[in-house]
């Protein structure tokens, strides 16, 4: 059988996990240090960000490791993004509580349910719309007004394009990543 996170566990936590997919991996390395027969293996998970959320879910002690397997149904529910993660050994005769393990991963969003998602990049979306004002801009000579006693100050033509610059040289470093090709920099070395 391949080992593919399916038919068999992974030998590693992966780094990204899509929601409402499943995935298992096994954590036998812990077992040869913590016994499952007198630990638990539980992991947090802690999203990155403005409105952060938490994700919990433990190991099941399995053929002498500690297997872990989260089902569709479970994380489906995770919000998409970067997560801190942590793992705890905790010893099952008087609770007391180890940290074994921590980093980082990726929740995925479910692309197999709900409605169609916007995946641009925030500098793809920027740039598109900082686009569109530009072709607007031609139409309306309005650099500013004001409606009941409440102003509204549009950027100049000058900040516009820097904009338009600064998010167009983001798009093409995003680009290029996406395809493999990394950065265009020319490097310099000289050998004496």
């Amino acid at each position: 059988m391949a080992v593919n996170g399916f038919d068999e566990p992974l030998n590693r936590a992966p780094a990204q996990i899509r929601a409402g997919d499943f995935v298992s991996w096994w954590c036998d390395e812990l077992a040869e240090t913590f016994p499952p027969e007198d630990f638990t293996l539980s992991y947090v998970g802690t999203l990155e960000g403005e409105a952060p959320s938490r994700i919990e879910f433990e190991a099941t002690a399995e053929n002498g490791g500690f297997l872990v397997s989260i089902s569709g149904d479970d994380s489906s529910t995770w919000t998409s993004g970067a997560y801190q993660w942590a793992a705890f050994i905790t010893r099952k005769s008087d609770g007391a509580r180890k940290t074994v393990g921590s980093g980082r991963f990726e929740v995925l969003l479910d692309l197999a349910s709900g409605d169609a998602i916007d995946l641009r990049s925030h500098n793809r979306r920027m740039l598109e719309q900082i686009e569109a004002l530009l072709e607007g801009r031609a139409k309306s000579g309005v650099a500013s007004y004001e409606i009941a006693g409440r102003k509204l100050t549009k950027l100049t033509p000058k900040e516009l394009q820097d904009w338009h610059t600064h998010y167009r040289k983001l798009v093409k470093i995003e680009d290029r990543k996406r395809t493999g090709r990394g950065s265009h920099r020319l490097r310099k070395v000289e050998f004496r």
